[in-house]
């Protein structure tokens, strides 16, 4: 019977049964942020769940989906259980690496190269204004800048030229189409004017860097017409008859619009016998037909014409264009009258555009109480009451002797008053209310914003100011100065802002990093705008490391400067970081590292020497405090032994230790068994599967003390005991033979053991049989 338990038990613990752990591979980059076109290291391990497992890697093969993203180097094997990658980084970009080994089933890991942020990889490009009107200001500025490949602004480390292009040559001009963004700088910027209405795409180039492009959108003013005033309606047949033809284009609500490009306008006064037009510069006799030109950036324009001296007729005068396709006649008629005198002043306006310049607006002629033409018997100057002559100042008007008609002229604002009448200063002059078109003061916003698309903190930068009507930009209407509420973020020089400026650019600083709401005031006008200046300069640190860290095995940590983004940037200047450990009983790590000018991570070796938690804290100049908890894992083997806790002299009996580290079971760990009063008759020499190893034992003496050494290539040595005690039997008789070389084998109720054993041992676990010498147990 206690043969059959002896063996049921034996062959239980001893053959070997499969168990499946959950490993995979995982890595580590050396630093854990790479920037493109640098060198790095990546370490290969085995985990299970969250922790490492120190298990050696053979015949690893590693390999790279895009090598130029990431190239993988050099393979190399090491004295402990990572296995060390020799990686290189290519552009920016996410790929993915392959790892594969014997015994481990393949894997994918994802791995992000993070760009240059000390270096320039692309532009930005910002036009102020975007769109136009081709009847407003054709003004704007475009703004390049440095930036990296994330977008952020990047200093120059030397002179970079970029280049200023566009295909629409007729719809935008550039003041100037080389740029030069200086050392120590990160922007420039330039004029440009519009043309005509249109798309035009502008791009920015620089050599090694991204060419980008921006969109300037000139819309042009829809029906379009060319409107006909004729003055006066009634002229006299004696000597030559002569009145005014004013062309003024108007879009289809009569709003003055100015021409983009001359307008030709042809006239007629009577049916022209001649088969050219033909025009007069001062010779007025017979001018009755010929033609005229509305000029670019204006929006009217006129002739004087002359009908046949002595002949009473009714005549229709008439014009065309042909851009806009324009034909439209007025009737006027001659009458035989002569009458010279200067008691009736008339004084007929007409639509004005607040242009801030000198605008014709309107016509005064003479003529008597029944209505009829009169001419100036004497050289007359007359002058013009404006109710605004902050908005329209009328020059005075000179009319000559001998003339019916002349000309008014005004210099105008830049918006348009809510009343205006103007009347002539002479006897029963009348008030004549005048139609004015331009901006209206309760409309208008005002704009203020950074010329360029990012500001770097601690840097100047313009701000430019505007008024904006809609879609269009228009002119400051009086002179101001520029006030900017109190904040700590952005300063600005003090701005005198002159009466018709359209874009008013000013010096401001970014006097640290962040977001300000900042609110302006021009005269009349207010804007609130929202300022980010940001830092491409280190704003804090990273620790980094192993996210397992065993006693005995020295780790790498890594330290790196990340900018205000958490992406990596490079060191400006030396950065110093001083190191502190709160438990110092558990690490060694130095008390300084520096990162030096150029490089972005400092690497240092750090010495676990016992297990537990503790900070540690970095710190540095003008960087935030940084604190991180480790964990620190022995590698001590946790043992556990069992056995009887007592056995009779008459029995052989078994002692079994368990090796375990946290959860994890440890196999093929190397056991090494010493026993006192007692007789090892055979022992598992390494751990197995189940993390267990048997010894089987002959008692001999009073107490059977049986000690295990447990040992591994990543693990320290560990010991444990059992101590087993002896009950003597009546009858029994010890006998210790001596130690010979030839081994006799002994029998247990007349049965060899060894031929139970050894058989299953050998099969299973590879039992290690040891000669003890000779013993007999004998009732």
């Amino acid at each position: 019977m206690k043969t059959g338990i002896l063996l049921a038990v034996f062959m239980t613990l001893f053959i070997s049964t499969s168990t499946a752990y959950a490993e995979e591979f995982d890595v580590r980059l050396i630093p854990s942020k790479l920037v493109e076109k640098s060198d790095g290291l990546m370490h290969v391990f085995v985990t299970e769940g969250d922790e490492i497992i120190p298990k050696k890697i053979t015949d690893l093969t590693v390999t790279s989906l895009d090598s130029s993203i990431l190239h993988i180097e050099k393979v190399r094997d090491t004295n402990s259980f990572i296995t060390e990658v020799t990686v290189k980084a290519g552009k920016p970009g996410t790929t993915t690496i392959y790892l594969a080994a014997p015994g481990y089933t393949s894997k994918e890991i994802p791995v992000t190269i993070y760009g240059n942020k000390n270096s320039a990889s692309t532009l930005l490009i910002k036009v102020t204004p975007d769109t136009f009107t081709t009847s407003g200001p054709n003004e704007g500025y475009v703004a390049v800048e440095l930036a990296d490949e994330d977008g952020s602004p990047v200093v120059a480390k030397q002179d970079i030229t970029v280049s200023l292009s566009t295909a629409n040559k007729e719809i935008v001009e550039l003041t100037n189409s080389n740029l030069i963004i200086k050392a120590g700088e990160y922007y420039a910027f330039t004029k440009f004017h519009t043309k005509k209405s249109g798309e035009a795409v502008l791009y920015a180039t620089s050599n090694g860097i991204e060419t980008q492009s921006t969109t300037i959108t000139v819309k042009e003013d829809t029906d379009l017409t060319v409107k006909m005033y004729v003055y006066p309606k009634t002229v006299t047949i004696h000597d030559v008859a002569k009145g005014f033809i004013i062309a003024q284009l108007q879009d289809s609500g009569g709003k003055p619009v100015l021409a983009q490009k001359d307008i030709t306008v042809y006239y007629k006064a009577i049916e022209s016998d001649y088969s050219e037009a033909t025009n007069y510069s001062d010779n007025y006799k017979q001018k009755n037909s010929g033609y005229f030109t509305i000029p670019s950036g204006s929006y009217w324009g006129y002739t004087q014409y002359s009908l046949p001296k002595g002949i009473e007729d009714t005549y229709d005068v008439s014009i065309s264009t042909e851009d806009p396709l324009v034909i439209e006649s007025e009737e006027i008629e001659a009458k035989d009258l002569e009458l010279m005198d200067d008691k009736l002043v008339k004084f007929e306006t007409l639509p004005i555009l607040t242009t801030g310049k000198t605008e014709l607006v309107g016509v005064l002629y003479l003529e008597d109480e029944s209505g009829n033409p009169v001419v100036a018997k004497k050289n007359l100057s007359i002058k013009i009451d404006s109710s605004d002559t902050a908005s329209l100042l009328i020059n005075d008007v000179k009319l000559s002797s001998g003339d019916q008609i002349a000309l008014v002229y005004g210099k105008t604002s830049h918006s348009a008053p809510s009343d205006l009448q103007l009347r002539p200063v002479v006897a029963e002059g009348e008030m004549t209310d005048v139609t004015v078109f331009g901006p209206d003061k309760d409309t208008v916003e005002l704009v203020a914003e950074p010329l360029i698309s990012d500001v770097l903190s601690g840097t100047t930068f313009p701000i430019v100011f505007y008024l904006k009507d809609g879609d269009e930009v228009t002119s400051f209407p009086e002179d101001r100065n520029v006030f900017m509420s109190p904040n700590e973020y952005v300063e600005i020089e003090p701005t005198f802002i002159p009466q018709k400026s359209t874009l008013v650019i000013s010096d401001a600083k970014s006097m640290k990093k962040g977001t300000a709401d900042i609110s302006f005031e021009v005269g009349d006008f207010k804007s609130s705008s929202s300022i980010e200046s940001v830092s491409s300069e280190p704003a804090q640190l990273s620790l980094d490391h192993a996210k397992s860290i065993f006693v005995g095995s020295n780790d790498v940590f890594v330290v790196q400067l990340l900018n205000s983004d958490g992406s990596p940037t490079y060191a400006t200047d030396n950065v110093d970081v001083s190191m502190v450990v709160k438990d110092q009983g558990l690490v060694d790590i130095p008390a300084k590292i520096t990162i030096e000018k150029g490089n972005y991570f400092a690497i240092f070796d750090a010495a676990p020497k016992s297990g537990g938690e503790t900070d540690v804290s970095l710190l540095s100049k003008e960087l935030p405090l940084l604190s991180e908890q480790i964990t620190i894992t022995s590698l001590t083997p946790v043992l556990a032994i069992t056995g009887p806790d007592s056995v009779n002299a008459s029995d052989t009996f078994l002692v079994t230790v368990t090796a375990t580290a946290g959860n994890k079971i440890l196999s093929g760990m190397n056991v090494d068994w010493k026993v006192e009063d007692g007789i090892m008759q055979i022992a598992d020499a390494q751990t197995g599967t189940t993390g267990q190893a048997v010894a089987s034992i002959i008692p001999h003496g009073r107490t059977a003390i049986v000690t295990a050494t447990v040992s591994g290539q990543w693990y320290s040595t560990a010991t444990i005991t059992k101590t087993v005690p002896i009950h003597s039997e009546a009858g029994e008789v010890f006998v210790q033979g001596e130690n010979t070389d030839e081994y006799q084998a002994p029998d247990i109720f007349g049965i060899d053991p060894v031929l139970i054993i050894v058989p299953g041992a050998i099969g299973a676990v590879g039992f290690m049989l040891k000669k003890k010498g000779q013993f007999a147990i004998k009732k």
